[in-house]
């Protein structure tokens, strides 16, 4: 290595030293705002069909009133309160919120694809209201008579059929006959997109308002928000993950022989001239280090062959006796 030229920093060794850290001005930080990725929302629906939902869902509001004004003989204001994206794995947090009653709606002879949920406490206030019992236990937690019951399936029922006429003619579906005290009764996949829609009813003297919620999966909501479905691959679990292990194996991976190394200051660096020798860290019978994503995972001897560099492999990077006799070329 040649002798320093000093201590001080000349021009010549100025330019080299702006050369290699780079002499151009750092732009004044920008800051902007950034939106928050929200993995809990499956973002099935775009912002546009978003919009669409919103729409129909106001329209279902209005036909909600209808019927609240029919079976109470009061008026009744119903708005859409929330329209948000959830992973089904959300749908039983959601419904288990409180004890509540349920209506499921589907296709006919095939499972259920969503529900109506309403609180204990608010089946509870609409049954007795619906009585006109003001004297009736109000515990939320007790049993409804039959009579009670039936009429809160009628109610519940209606207003399932409310919501059901907004998704026709895309979408045949059919509320079930009862209401059901179950917290989650339709079986979604944990990663399928559903909606959960709520709406906000409030008597016109009231002060206080109840809510209603339907759960609903994202492709029985598609059709009629002008969003196509694929067709799911027929593909069986062994199979698929057999498929994955091919690809692995086919990907490219880019393996680094490190020989040796050494640190020198800053300052020794901008020194350095052709004709220099640098002492490396290692000795001659030390093996050559085989890198990938920065872990040795094997060693060996420097090599060559077909006037190339190579590395013949003698051990395994986690072997605590290597075995040169099994060593191979790589290159």
């Amino acid at each position: 290595m040649t002798a320093s030229s000093g201590v001080h920093l000349n021009r010549a060794r100025l330019h080299r030293l702006l050369a290699a850290v780079g002499s151009t001005p750092v732009p004044a930080e920008v800051t902007s705002e950034a939106a928050l990725y929200d993995w809990r929302d499956p973002h099935y629906f775009d912002e546009d069909q978003r919009n669409r939902l919103a729409a129909i869902m106001s329209q279902v509001a209005a036909v909600l009133s209808e019927r609240c004004v029919h079976f109470f003989n009061s008026e009744f204001e119903v708005v859409p309160a929330s329209i948000t994206q959830h992973f089904a794995a959300d749908a039983a947090r959601h419904a288990k919120a409180e004890q509540s009653f349920a209506v499921t709606f589907g296709p006919a002879q095939k499972p259920p694809c969503g529900f109506l949920v309403i609180g204990a406490a608010v089946a509870l206030d609409w049954v007795t209201r619906l009585l006109g019992d003001s004297e009736s236990d109000q515990d939320p937690n007790r049993s409804l008579s039959s009579l009670e019951e039936s009429l809160l399936s009628d109610l519940a029922g209606a207003m399932t059929e409310a919501f059901l006429d907004s998704l026709r003619p895309h979408q045949d579906l059919k509320a079930a006959g009862q209401v059901s005290r179950e917290a989650a009764p339709v079986s979604f996949e944990p990663t399928d997109p559903i909606c959960r829609i709520v709406f906000r009813i409030r008597r016109a003297e009231a002060e206080t308002a109840s809510e209603a919620t339907f759960i609903v999966g994202g492709p029985t909501l598609a059709p009629v928000l002008g969003k196509s479905i694929p067709a799911k691959p027929n593909v069986k679990q062994d199979e698929l993950s057999r498929l994955l292990m091919e690809h692995v194996h086919r990907m490219p991976v880019t393996i680094c022989a490190r020989l040796a190394s050494m640190r020198l200051s800053f300052e020794e660096v901008l020194d350095l001239a052709p004709g220099d020798v640098l002492l490396l860290d290692k000795g001659l019978d030390e093996p050559v280090d085989l890198i990938l994503h920065n872990e040795t995972v094997f060693r060996g001897r420097p090599a060559q062959k077909d006037g190339q560099y190579a590395v013949l492999i003698t051990e395994r990077a986690t072997d605590s006796h290597p075995d040169a006799s099994q060593g191979r070329d790589a290159r």
